[in-house]
């Protein structure tokens, strides 16, 4: 219907416009008439007119269809130097902001919109992508500094058997925090490259989180810490194994950030066609704007959580979450503690439905 509208519109123009140039060529030959005091015969009028229309008409035609030329290089120009810009690693470019200024209608600024979309992804991506590069150089940079500050200490000749004992035990700590970093780095990456088959079945999720309550003993038991434990009988589909991470990461989280003698609860919610697994600690907690970014790679809230650990395992959690169709939600208040909820389809359903 638009293209009808725009047709039957150019065709209105363009008879307007000849109308015009034929009014304009008959008043010239008039105005022969009057200077060049001669007869004019009525057919002499009319060839006259009929060709100073078509002189009109060429005139007329070039100058629009130099504008239109110039315009659409304008167009063009634009559209190659972001093309080139965005190929040269600038992805700031936004060529549509320039055309707006040259014609919003036109079907190449629709590409042009396009294209600074595109652009503006991928300028996330890349800041994406180096503050990661970042967040991984300054986690392997620290333990790495460590390692070699104390193995200088291990020269000396007259370090004492405590010493010696005390500085071993600092590298071991420090190689097993960088092979957990890369473990997870590795995991992370499989996980949204989906390279590793998930193995998907009905099992009792409430079996499970007992036993990695169970495993984290030790843990827990050494800081007195009290669980209470509401676990009724509940179905989940998924990968047992994933799973098993997510519940080990939450809980270790949990017993981190929860002082001598402070409680954890864990307990499982039926809803419909779901179960919800709830882990609730009256630890440390976290502002508002922590929470918000707690599932970011890398992130660490404040200095008591950059102490161990790699920043990966809320991420690796919310992932496995993501790939089995539920979802995993934080809740935290400075000094009063942290939850978080997961919810995991009971029965079989596509990812992010």
């Amino acid at each position: 219907m638009k293209r009808i509208f725009r047709t039957a519109g150019k065709i209105i123009i363009l008879l307007t416009v000849t109308a015009f140039l034929w009014l304009a060529a008959h008043l010239i030959v008039q105005g022969f008439g009057l200077i060049w005091p001669i007869l004019l015969v009525s057919y002499a009028e009319q060839i006259l007119t009929l060709w100073l229309v078509f002189g009109l008409l060429f005139v007329t035609m070039f100058i629009f269809s130099k504008s239109a030329r110039e315009r659409h290089h304008a167009i063009w120009d634009s559209l190659t130097a972001t093309i080139k810009q965005m190929s040269s690693g600038n992805f700031t470019a936004a060529a549509s902001r320039k055309m707006e200024k040259i014609e919003r209608n036109h079907p190449v600024t629709k590409l042009a919109d396009e294209l600074s979309t595109l652009a503006a992804e991928l300028s996330e991506m890349e800041k994406l992508k180096q503050e990661f590069i970042s967040n991984v150089s300054h986690e392997i940079q620290t333990p790495l500094t460590s390692l070699k500050g104390y193995a200088h200490l291990l020269k000396k000749p007259d370090l004492s058997y405590e010493e010696r004992g005390r500085y071993l035990h600092i590298i071991e700590t420090e190689t097993e925090r960088l092979s957990k970093i890369s473990e997870n780095l590795l995991k992370l990456t499989a996980l949204e490259r989906q390279t590793e088959p998930i193995q998907k079945k009905p099992f009792r999720i409430d079996k499970q989180l007992r036993r990695t309550i169970l495993t984290c003993e030790p843990e827990w038991s050494a800081k007195q810490i009290e669980f209470l434990i509401d676990l009724q009988e509940s179905y989940v589909y998924g990968d047992e194994a994933l799973l098993s991470q997510v519940w080990m990461n939450l809980i270790h989280n949990a017993v981190k950030f929860t002082g001598e003698g402070g409680r954890i609860s864990v307990k499982i919610a039926d809803l419909p066609g779901a179960a919800a697994v709830e882990i609730a600690d009256d630890g440390i907690g976290m502002e508002p704007e922590q929470a918000e970014r707690v599932f970011e790679r890398f992130y660490k809230a404040d200095k008591a959580r950059n102490e161990g650990g790699s920043g990966l395992g809320l991420s690796i959690a919310q992932k496995i979450a993501e790939l089995h169709g539920g979802s995993i939600e934080v809740e935290s208040k400075r000094g009063e503690g942290t939850l978080f909820r997961v919810i995991l389809p009971a029965e079989p359903r596509e990812k992010n439905s």
